[in-house]
């Protein structure tokens, strides 16, 4: 592991991922644009030394303060009465990313969609696989970061401020019911 930290360090300098202690949750696109971020430590966590780049700029987070094991939305206007904080963010869902950056560090990154070489700040190297985006991309489950495109799905229904969720089983919960059933035949 720290060989590899060093060679991402030679090649991009400073971005050097850190280990989240916060993530980006979940990015709606229709009908209203936000992004949930989410904090998974048992502090409270200060935002002023973070920013979010997304392909048509980056947007400080100075002054907001999110609670231990909590949800924020940044969106462009005022849509959930309590932790909403407005930013000025554009998002396509046809291609685009979000970086958390503490500093000049990517603390965390979604990317989905068709790259493009018309958008202002563009990283290439973090474009592995992105997932394809409809309405909405979701880390299933919340805080479930191993840094690659898997970590998020497309999801039919938001859930600001709370928990994702999918329709169906998750993978845990199917390969449990079928392992209940896998040897029924050998108890007959």
């Amino acid at each position: 592991m720290r060989k590899l930290v060093k060679f991402i360090t030679l090649i991009f300098g400073s971005w050097v991922l850190l280990s989240a202690d916060v993530m980006i949750n979940e990015v709606n696109f229709y009908p209203e644009t936000w992004v949930e971020i989410y904090n998974p430590a048992s502090c409270n966590i200060d935002l002023s030394d973070y920013k979010l780049v997304t392909p048509s700029g980056a947007i400080n987070l100075e002054g907001i303060e999110i609670a231990p094991n909590s949800y924020i939305i940044l969106s462009r206007e005022r849509l959930f009465p309590h932790n909403d904080f407005v930013v000025n963010i554009e998002l396509s869902n046809s291609g685009g990313y979000i970086l958390l950056m503490r500093g000049s560090a990517v603390v965390d990154f979604v990317n989905w969609g068709i790259l493009s070489s018309d958008w202002k700040n563009s990283y290439p190297f973090l474009w592995d696989d992105a997932p394809v985006a409809d309405m909405n991309l979701a880390r299933i489950p919340d805080g479930h970061d191993t840094d690659r495109p898997q970590d998020f799905r497309n999801t039919e229904t938001p859930t600001p401020i709370s928990p994702n969720t999918t329709m169906g089983l998750d993978p845990v919960s199917w390969s449990r019911i079928k392992a209940l059933f896998r040897d029924a035949h050998k108890r007959m």
